[in-house]
């Protein structure tokens, strides 16, 4: 291992995120859902901490991630409406950011030590994350129109499709680089 540091972080973000997974899929039992769910961000603000250690790049996805976590307890104030949306928005723009940096700084490090292949997967990943985070956005916006709305509907449901495919892909990369940094 010639990043201690960062393949820690990465398993550490890779159980943060299982942990999110499980607890979504187990809220129908509040105590254990709520405590899965609160305890995968802890999980990855530790992981991208750790994995800073190696590389100071990480440091950007931790900002990130505290954001993301601001305007999520913001937007749980506002039901509904045009804050909410915004909110909303702010929410995937970040954490689009977070993927971003996580991707980009971990595909350097493992150019670094020449697991191109596995570099080009984050790009992959990124490239994902980005057209599936514009086009739920531009959906969203395109929603509050008649009659389009539907059409928005039907590429927002596609591009949700694509994004849990992102997501696996962005599971898959974190699993894989703590392995082999």
């Amino acid at each position: 291992m010639r990043y201690p540091n960062a393949a820690a972080g990465l398993r550490l973000m890779f159980v943060g995120q299982i942990l999110m997974i499980v607890g979504v899929l187990l809220a129908w039992a509040p105590f254990v859902g709520v405590l899965l769910i609160v305890a995968a961000p802890i999980a990855e603000l530790a992981g991208v901490y750790k994995a800073g250690d190696d590389d100071e790049n990480y440091r950007g996805a931790l900002v990130f991630i505290a954001l993301v976590l601001v305007v999520n307890f913001i937007s749980g104030f506002f039901a509904e409406g045009f804050l909410h949306s915004i909110l909303d928005v702010a929410s995937e723009v970040l954490g689009l950011m977070v993927v971003f940096s996580v991707c980009n700084t971990t595909s350097n490090l493992l150019r670094s030590i020449g697991q191109e292949e596995l570099s080009r997967r984050g790009g992959t990943v990124i490239q994902i994350y980005t057209a599936c985070t514009i086009i739920s956005i531009v959906c969203g916006v395109l929603a509050f129109i008649p009659i389009i709305n539907i059409a928005a509907a039907l590429a927002n449901g596609i591009s949700s499709l694509a994004a849990v495919v992102g997501y696996v892909m962005y599971l898959l990369f974190l699993n894989s680089s703590s392995r082999v940094l």
